[in-house]
């Protein structure tokens, strides 16, 4: 029997796993065996705490061995940031044990309809409509407690987990600060999708913005994430078995690392409605530079921030690329609506009515109570970009944020 996060006793294979439990602390001073990064000896680690030993396909070998390859020689991590990814890699190899010990779901009736899902560039807007949709009855977005942990066992209680998600978001938050201002998140607030890419270890915001990830970010750019998005869409189903969605709802889905794998998206969900937002290109480059910053210096005390400009340079000239050619000719099933980090930010509450309207979702006298108040207990905080110190030419005068 394994202990879960409250002491007691669960059978093997279905506690929440230790490093889930333990979110939030990733300073706790720790033993070098306990934060080696060596992919052998994590997956022997997922076995002993959740008792369990089918992967499933042998296919995420290739990419965990890139991952902690990258991580172990180029990340650079600190002590905090080398905990945080051996906790993060560990709860990956946990929920994927356990997706293949548990029977799959039956489709919630939210999937019939085919996902709505935010695409575009990092820093375009996206988390702003994000929270004013998730506020209207018919749209299910996944709350931050729902993936960190999306299979639980039976008894698991919703107060463990929104508890466990408050302390990590605590000390997320206190690593680094400046987080806080550049992307808002709470426990039980809607939140990116992309903490389900991790259990396929392919996670473009891994490999672009969170950590200095050079090899790995080369060598995931050319994969095919089909594989991924299939565990992905298998998360969501266990997720909303244990908390179904409103009657006639859909799903409402959103991260910045979809852009860059489009077909494998649309090979998954072939009935998605994307919503395309877009922004000026050295605007959105500026901004990002500022949250890989923030990201980098939390894991990282040797942070070069000419290099976060190059690269993001770069991410963001090949994203457009691919965003531009599947726009272009989307797969038959796929629609798109274009949405300007301008028209948003402008007119928020307008712009999330129009977006309601295309979807066929009414938007009542409460939804629109719901955005005002939003609106108004979150206003958007200034985010300045770090053009001058991550080598970029001036924005001549654009507001940032």
């Amino acid at each position: 029997m394994t202990p879960d996060a409250t002491g007691r006793s669960t059978p093997p294979g279905t506690a929440v796993s230790g490093a889930t439990a333990s979110r939030g602390t990733p300073g706790t001073k720790r033993g070098e065996a306990d934060t080696r990064l060596d992919h052998v000896e994590l997956c022997e680690e997922a076995m002993r705490l959740t008792g369990l030993d089918d992967f499933g396909s042998p296919d995420y070998r290739s990419a965990l061995a890139h991952l902690t390859a990258s991580l172990g020689s180029q990340a650079r991590l600190n002590p905090y940031g080398r905990a945080e990814a051996r906790t993060v890699l560990l709860d990956a190899l946990c929920t994927r044990l356990r997706l293949h010990a548990n029977a799959l779901p039956a489709l919630d009736p939210a999937f019939g309809r085919g996902p709505v899902v935010l695409v575009g560039l990092p820093r375009t807007g996206s988390t702003l409509l994000h929270h004013l949709l998730a506020h209207h009855p018919s749209l299910r977005a996944p709350r931050l407690w729902e993936l960190l942990a999306p299979l639980t066992p039976p008894g698991t209680t919703e107060d463990l987990l929104v508890g466990i998600a408050r302390r990590h978001v605590t000390e997320h938050f206190r690593a680094a600060p400046d987080l806080r201002r550049i992307h808002p998140t709470s426990a039980t607030g809607p939140e990116e999708c992309e903490y389900l890419m991790n259990t396929d270890f392919r996670n473009a915001v891994l490999a672009t913005i969170s950590y200095r990830l050079p090899d790995y970010a080369a060598w995931l750019m050319d994969q095919d994430l089909t594989g991924a998005y299939r565990l992905h869409q298998a998360q969501l189903r266990h997720i909303l078995a244990r908390r179904p969605a409103p009657a006639g709802a859909r799903l409402l889905l959103k991260s910045p690392s979809h852009i860059w794998h489009l077909p494998s998206l649309a090979a998954v969900y072939p009935r998605a409605d994307l919503v395309v937002l877009h922004r000026d290109t050295d605007a959105a480059i500026g901004s990002v530079c500022g949250l890989a910053l923030a990201a980098r210096r939390k894991r990282s005390d040797d942070v070069d921030a000419h290099e976060i400009g190059r690269q993001m340079t770069a991410a963001t000239h090949t994203a457009l690329d691919r965003l531009r050619a599947f726009t272009a000719q989307p797969p038959p099933g796929i629609r798109c609506l274009a949405v300007t980090f301008d028209e948003l930010t402008r007119n928020p509450r307008a712009t999330a009515e129009r977006v309601s309207d295309w979807l066929g979702v009414p938007v009542t006298e409460s939804v629109r109570r719901g955005w005002r108040d939003h609106l108004s207990r979150h206003p958007r905080p200034p985010h300045e970009h770090p053009r001058g110190p991550c080598g970029l030419p001036s924005a001549d005068g654009r507001p940032t944020s």
